[in-house]
């Protein structure tokens, strides 16, 4: 009868859990198509056809395509080859209406539509591992809460929409953490006498995690710590001397099988390393860690400050006033609350909190030493934020649990809810531009302008170019300062707008154009001072995208 209790119990936190997960990809799915495009989004669509290219060639592939792993564009770009039948491509093709490069802008931009939509569904994994996550730190019953934490940290909601290089490593890094949880549970139930590679569970579930880290790798070089997270997990549950040399001597076999399929998944990932992939791997390390292909600067604290010079401090600041300071605060009580009950965890709660805090910690922590180039806020630490999410719903929930006293477990979760609203108001106000969101602590958007960076990577250029299509007279000089192809994919190919990057624009020389639109970067709402603003894309009265109009 208790058995049966236990199963209904566990269905029911199954299906809660379930319904969480649809509701958020509805929500998702119905907002996916308000996303402008972003800076880098077409480097990383031709990314697969410049190195299929270099292949058939058989010419070497150019260091900025040379450590980048391609295996998820290479994805998106399969799918965008079966939705062709769905779109309107060949009618795109067949008109007489445009030239040669409109087309190509067309059809540039479905790819993009298409590739916003694979990248939110893909990130959908990110809000089951941390519901995986947990449930294996708190149980089931309470995994349902998990994925609701993680929609409400807004940078990593707005870039689940439109970033094709953070958020798929964020995920494959959670997942990665998740599943090298449950591959440690399987390790810990299994007999001593049944550890022995063969046609078993063991060896198939070690080969297959193995693999797992190797298409992690193929995002981005770094998920290749996961495979050493995992066997340190592994080792350090027990810190017993003997207990750590058994566990070498029973499972050294099994990590050779994990490293080996890496090794092979991540060679077959990445077809710059293919000639000589042990000096490729150790030259992606080099080039990924110091980074110097970048050499700009970033706004912080009100100076604009190079991305190799910026102050230790950086992503600290960063996380403090980007991160909703309820989950900031959680988060801390979480780690507080595994570290009072880790003695009383089983291993394989052990293992898991080991792997999540590695998440959190080691690479930002590395960074921090090395002084690595850092740039573009927190994008390229998106990773971090799934693992902070699983600690500050651990946090809440062990509070939750700690409440015995009914009317005050019922006013904490009043409260709770009262933060949450105010999130989802913020989020709602900043739509579609979720990942410019700071805190109230530090005084929300408003108190970033000119102050930190915004819209950094232009997706508001969009609300710009349509703002131009309504009113912008046919045949306008426009001058863009930002990605020019994320704001001429939005333009009225039939209004034959003369869109110049504002890189090729002679100040001084050529005539002034009819309009000049620039996104929230470097000194761009400071160029051209003689023409007037005359459109701003504003958010929490805060410009974003400006235009002006040249007399």
């Amino acid at each position: 009868m208790k058995i049966a209790i236990l199963k209904d119990n566990l269905n029911k936190a199954y299906l809660k859990f379930f319904l969480v997960i649809i509701l958020i990809a509805v929500i998702g799915l119905s907002t996916v198509s308000h996303y402008g495009a972003t800076w880098d989004e077409w480097i990383e669509i031709y990314m697969v056809q410049w190195v299929r290219q270099y292949i058939k060639d058989g010419t070497p592939i150019p260091r900025d395509s040379k450590y980048y792993g391609f295996i998820f564009n290479y994805a998106a770009d399969q799918i965008y080859d079966l939705t062709k039948p769905l779109g309107d491509f060949k009618s795109v093709q067949a008109s007489n209406t445009f030239n040669e490069h409109e087309k190509n802008v067309l059809k540039l931009k479905r790819r993009i539509q298409v590739k916003h939509i694979v990248t939110f569904i893909f990130s959908l994994l990110a809000f089951v591992a941390v519901g995986g996550i947990v449930a294996i730190l708190t149980g089931w019953e309470y995994a349902w809460f998990a994925p609701i934490v993680l929609a409400l940290f807004p940078q990593f909601w707005g870039h689940s929409f439109f970033n094709p290089k953070d958020i798929p490593f964020a995920v494959m890094f959670t997942v990665s953490t998740w599943l090298g949880a449950c591959l440690l549970n399987y390790y810990y139930q299994v007999e001593a006498e049944h550890l022995k590679i063969g046609k078993n569970k063991i060896t198939l579930y070690s080969l297959l995690y193995g693999g797992l880290a190797g298409l992690f790798t193929g995002i981005r070089v770094g998920g290749f710590l996961m495979i050493f997270f995992v066997i340190a997990a592994h080792l350090l549950t027990h810190l017993n001397l003997k207990a750590l040399s058994l566990k070498i001597k029973n499972f050294a076999p099994f990590y050779g099988l994990m490293i080996g399929s890496w090794f092979l998944i991540t060679t077959l990932c990445y077809p710059a390393s293919w000639s000589n992939p042990i000096q490729w791997f150790f030259a992606a390390l080099d080039n990924f860690s110091k980074y110097s292909l970048w050499d700009n600067s970033v706004l912080f604290d009100g100076q604009f400050i190079p991305g190799k010079s910026l102050p230790w401090y950086y992503l600290l600041r960063l996380l403090t006033i980007t991160v909703p300071i309820i989950f900031l605060l959680a988060f801390l009580i979480g780690v507080m609350a595994i570290i009072i009950n880790y003695k009383k965890f089983p291993e394989n709660r052990r293992a898991c909190a080991i792997l999540v805090l590695l998440q959190v910690f080691f690479i930002p922590t590395v960074a921090i030493l090395k002084h690595s180039t850092i740039y573009d806020g927190i994008r390229h630490f998106l990773f971090i934020l799934p693992a902070i999410a699983a600690l500050s719903a651990t946090g809440l929930i062990w509070i939750y649990k700690k409440i015995n006293n009914k009317p005050l477990k019922i006013f904490a979760v009043t409260l709770l809810m009262i933060q949450f609203s105010l999130i989802i108001t913020d989020m709602s106000a900043l739509h579609p531009y979720q990942y410019s969101y700071f805190n109230r602590t530090y005084g929300g958007l408003a108190a970033a302008y000119n102050q930190q960076e915004t819209d950094y990577w232009g997706l508001s250029l969009r609300e710009g170019m349509e703002w131009l299509n309504k009113n912008a007279e046919p045949n306008s000089k426009i001058v863009i300062a930002g990605p020019l192809f994320a704001a001429e994919i939005f333009s009225d190919l039939h209004h034959k707008f003369t869109l110049i990057n504002r890189d090729d624009f002679h100040l001084g020389q050529d005539p002034l154009p009819d309009y000049y639109m620039g996104l929230p970067r470097y000194d761009y709402h400071k160029a051209f001072p003689e023409c007037p603003v005359v459109y701003s894309v504003t958010r929490q009265n805060t410009p974003l995208t400006i235009v002006k109009k040249c007399p």
